[in-house]
């Protein structure tokens, strides 16, 4: 492994010696009153910083090194919160628990990194890992590695593998950053997760336990779980880690253990008890009888325990499995898959003899509505496609809105497609490694085998009309693409992403929607589906399906009328892109963490939708003649009644009324909860960001397109860069946005965006992003109390002041944001711009409630090149002078406009600095001067004390590119920057 140099002192001197630990440190445990323990940690200004040399006698970058940085962070950490005297007021046992990782007496292990690093591709073993998130070839570094450990414990008959218990465990974002002498490995912070309600950890009930009834204990445990093997998939080869010395663990969060049995389903019948010899088929059996599932598909996912400590050493256990599995065979198609719920109760360790509690199953699907060889040359016909849905279509002349619904005639829908190629696999198969359209026999007749993929006709398909069901086929290969397409231009490739599942994304074009009435297709609605195989043994990793119905019911198009073919044939669902994204956000979730929702919303589709098609759209136009309101429907073509502009003020808040039932109880699953409505507080929120990041920007009087597309592209970045970031299912809605943040922090210092533009620095955007869920009301003043306003700003929030408004005009009326804001405004350039200083003095604030002692504040002046002609501005040149002034320090009081704070002395000097530049520039350019107010308590990200990619040290200048200046400055408000001429 590389040669690991741990730092001596972490928090760092500057920190340490604050008096305002919450400004600097986030720490969150789980709501207040739930039962399920969490937390969220998270330092983005005072990193954690490894050195690892690489290279010669030292070896490469490995699960050893980054386990080894992780192991000393978190011992720093633990030492610093548990203190004697504790600086957050409380010490937290779960700090311990979480520190002994991968010790003698810790239950809690590493996961192997995936893909390896400088590694072959292969398939990941299990279905949870360490993260390994470069974009490099082989997985190299540098990049970003999410550390992952779950509770697990020996396998005796499988020494060398471990039975891993994925719902308990945390993750610890490390980025390895490429230095001189090898790479710093930088961590930030980490969240944890660990089962509640009836459920403990296995290391909280284990706590109190000496080391030999632990070992006692465990070894008959696993003795009888080995016995039941039932498709079990958590087993991976262990960490290579050195182990740490071991560490006193101590007691997690405890819940009430109140029995859920009533949950169960026996049909009143006593509990079958079985024993070890015929345990496995019986137990197998017995399952599947109560669940109406067939015994051979049970896959063991997970295992949950639940026992009181006087009754461990007694070997009485009580236990939850997770399993997936496939029903019964039925007449009326192909079967569902479930989610089964299993209680056991082990009365005996020793003879292994278990009680089968309770049976509960949920099937395996997510609505959209509630309710080998050589590679030949890919063809690339041209079909006509909707690249957006009709109402968002900006062509010119602009047909009216009536025009663009499902329910009008093929012949104006067609105006509203545009003729695109696509390319196909061999045999013209509408296929790809990640995703296959496939035949749907059941409901377009004549078409081939439902497991084949669907094949273009050989004939001319570039005027297919709307309303037919090759059309539908062509339209969900063509949004199937441009989602894969975006998925690996963001960083994510598919065969690297896809952990829990097998096997392409398989897209049913034309198809039933069941359980329910939409069984017949007959149904304007989706769903994605889990697909279970009949044979664990044969298949260890369900599949995941994507089932599309219709766009409307009362238009079909009548086929070959007067012949004996004659068929109607509707408009799909399909057509829609808006509603394809909204599948793909299930998608994600349940080929990375196995669960088809969130487990606080439905999805991140609506997000999705809203975020990709909002700089493609005609209803975001300040020129569209129509209600500006239109702006905020998710689904403006396929309808449905959910908007992405909500608002704290009437309920969408995240601790609003319409949020509370998830807030004090959040689900055990997401397959057990729809939350429909906060899946539209999540999308406000993304929304509300991706305006912030330059999705209002204007280029005159009408939107600038290419600005507005690269917003959407960063905003997208950072979600779905956080999705792929998880590891045990979030429980808080705070655990996303912090993932949003982290893929910035450690995101490689440039990236490039998929639909076009200048590179982009993400590590600018984590306060915009805070500050978006801040707008949203996370972030609380009380979370035990119901909330119609946007969260608290952080404790110390300084900034300087720009021409942003103090009001966020929105549907439900104008909402008061206050000074030193990231309220969505143009990001154009222009010296009167409203991200812009207005004028060369700053004028300082602070949005927090303690006072910022001792801010410094640097200036730099230069002068922009005309290298570039005027309709290519955000490509030109800055050069700056090389020496800046170092201010201050300054007193900025909390809620207060400071400008009296500078001296005499530095007022004259920031003029003198403007005389000086306007000498040295050539004559005519325009002139600009940056700004940087920084303190321990919030420093700006230019700050190399935050250790992020924007910084400036010493004898460095800011960006000498207008995009990338104005993309730092418009997202930090610790920066302000004023232009001349």
């Amino acid at each position: 492994m590389a040669k690991v140099t741990f730092p001596g002192r972490w928090p760092p001197s500057a920190n340490l010696a604050s008096s305002t630990v919450k400004a600097w440190l986030r720490y969150e445990r789980q709501y207040p009153g739930s039962r399920r323990p969490s937390r969220l940690i998270s330092h983005p200004t005072a990193p954690y910083v490894a050195e690892a040399t690489v290279g010669a006698a030292d070896g490469p970058i490995n699960l050893a090194a980054l386990t080894g940085a992780a192991a000393d962070y978190l011992k720093h950490l633990r030492a610093y919160v548990n203190a004697t005297t504790p600086p957050l007021g409380a010490a937290d046992p779960m700090l311990d628990l979480i520190a002994g990782v991968a010790s003698a007496g810790s239950m809690l292990r590493w996961c192997d990194i995936w893909p390896e690093i400088d590694g072959p591709s292969t398939r990941l073993k299990g279905h949870i890992a360490s993260w390994n998130m470069s974009r490099n070839p082989k997985g190299a570094m540098p990049g970003t590695v999410i550390l992952v450990a779950t509770e697990g414990i020996e396998n005796p008959l499988l020494s060398s593998f471990l039975m891993r218990f994925p719902s308990a465990g945390f993750r610890v974002p490390v980025e390895v950053r490429q230095t001189t002498h090898g790479f710093d490995l930088i961590i930030r912070g980490l969240t944890a997760e660990f089962p509640g309600g009836a459920n403990r950890a296995l290391s909280a009930i284990l706590a109190n336990s000496s080391a030999d009834e632990k070992q006692s204990i465990l070894s008959r445990l696993a003795q009888s779980l080995s016995s039941v093997p039932i498709g079990f998939q958590a087993a991976d080869d262990p960490a290579t880690a050195e182990p740490q010395a071991a560490t006193e663990t101590g007691d997690l969060p405890t819940a009430s253990t109140t029995d859920d049995a009533a949950d169960s389903d026996t049909g009143g019948a006593a509990p079958p008890v079985v024993s070890a010899p015929r345990m496995m088929s019986m137990l197998e059996e017995t399952i599947a009888k109560q669940a109406g599932v067939e015994a051979r598909s049970l896959l063991l996912q997970d295992i949950q325990f639940s026992a009181e400590q006087d009754n461990v050493a007694a070997g009485a256990w009580e236990m939850t499995l997770v399993l997936l599995a496939r029903g019964q065979k039925t007449t009326r198609g192909a079967p569902l898959s479930y989610r089964l719920t299993v209680r056991l109760r082990l009365q005996d360790l020793a003879q292994n003899s278990v009680e089968v509690v309770s049976v509960t199953r949920v099937p395996l699907v997510s609505h959209a509505v509630a309710g080998s060889g050589p590679r030949v040359p890919e063809l690339e016909p041209f079909v006509r496609v909707f690249p957006v849905p009709p109402p968002d279509w900006r062509g010119h002349p602009a047909p009216p809105l009536s025009w663009r619904r499902p329910t009008r005639p093929d012949k104006i829908l067609d105006l509203f497609r545009e003729n695109r190629a696509i390319k196909l696999d061999l045999g013209m198969k509408m296929q790809r490694p990640a995703y296959v359209v496939r035949n749907c026999p059941r409901f377009v007749p004549g078409d081939g085998h439902g497991d084949l993929p669907k094949p273009l006709p050989p004939m001319d398909v570039s005027d297919v009309p709307p309303r037919r069901n090759l059309s539908t086929a062509i339209s969900a290969y063509w949004h199937s693409t441009v989602f894969f397409d975006s998925m690996s231009g963001l960083g994510l490739a598919p065969d690297a992403y896809v952990a829990t599942a097998d096997g392409p994304l398989a897209v049913h074009y034309r198809s039933g929607i069941v359980p329910g009435p939409g069984r017949s297709g007959r149904t304007i609605n989706a769903q994605v589906r889990y697909d279970v195989a009949p044979d664990a043994a044969q298949q260890s990793k369900p599949s995941i399906d994507m089932h599309l119905a219709l766009a409307n019911l009362n238009r079909w198009a009548r086929v070959k009328p007067g012949t004996p073919d004659s068929q109607l044939e509707p408009l799909g669902i399909a057509s829609s892109g808006r509603w394809m994204l909204h599948e793909f956000g299930h998608y994600l979730l349940a080929a990375r963490i196995g669960q088809l929702e969130f487990d606080f919303a439905h999805s991140a589709g609506n997000s999705m939708a809203a975020v990709f098609f909002d700089p493609l759209s005609d209803l975001s136009s300040p020129a569209y003649p129509g209600d500006a309101r239109m702006r905020g429907w998710t689904f403006p073509f396929v309808f449905a009644p959910r908007r992405h502009d909500r608002t704290p003020a009437m309920g969408w808040g995240w601790y609003g009324l319409l949020n509370r039932s998830v807030v004090e109880d959040p689900p055990k699953s997401g397959t057990e909860h729809k939350a429909y409505l906060t899946e539209q507080i999540l999308s406000s929120s993304c929304f509300l960001l991706y305006r912030a990041l330059g999705g209002d920007t204007l280029a005159g009087s009408d939107a600038d397109w290419g600005q507005r597309t690269r917003a959407s592209d960063m905003t997208l970045y950072l979600l779905l860069q956080a999705m792929a970031g998880l590891a045990q299912s979030p429980s808080r809605a705070e655990m996303l946005e912090v993932g949003m943040e982290a893929a910035g922090w450690g995101a490689p210092a440039l990236v490039p965006l998929p639909r076009g533009g200048a590179e982009w620095q993400p590590a600018t955007s984590h306060k915009v992003t805070r500050w978006a869920f801040e707008t949203m009301g996370m972030f609380p003043a009380n979370p035990e109390k119901i909330s119609s306003k946007a969260g608290a700003a952080p404790v110390v929030d300084i900034y300087i002041r720009d021409r942003r408004a103090d009001v966020f005009p929105t549907g439900d009326g104008p909402v008061t944001v206050g000074r030193g804001s990231y309220l969505p405004v143009s990001l154009h350039w222009a010296q009167d711009a409203d991200w812009v200083m207005p004028g060369l003095v700053p004028k300082l604030g602070n949005r927090g409630t303690v006072a910022a002692q001792g801010a410094g504040l640097r200036v730099w002046g230069g002068w922009v090149l005309n290298d570039k002609p005027i309709s290519q501005i955000m490509d030109r040149s800055i050069l700056w002078s090389p020496h800046p002034l170092a201010l201050g320090p300054c007193d900025i009081g909390p809620d207060q406009q400071a400008a009296s704070d500078l001296t005499q002395n530095d007022v004259q000097q920031i003029t003198q600095l403007c005389k000086d530049t306007r000498n040295a520039a050539p004559a005519g350019l325009q002139l600009v001067f940056f700004y940087e107010l920084t303190h321990v308590n919030d420093r700006a990200n230019t700050d190399p004390a935050a250790g992020l990619a924007p910084q400036i040290g010493a004898g460095e200048t800011p960006p000498q590119t207008v995009q990338a200046l104005v993309d730092l400055v418009a997202c930090d408000n610790n920066l302000g920057l004023h232009m001349i001429g």
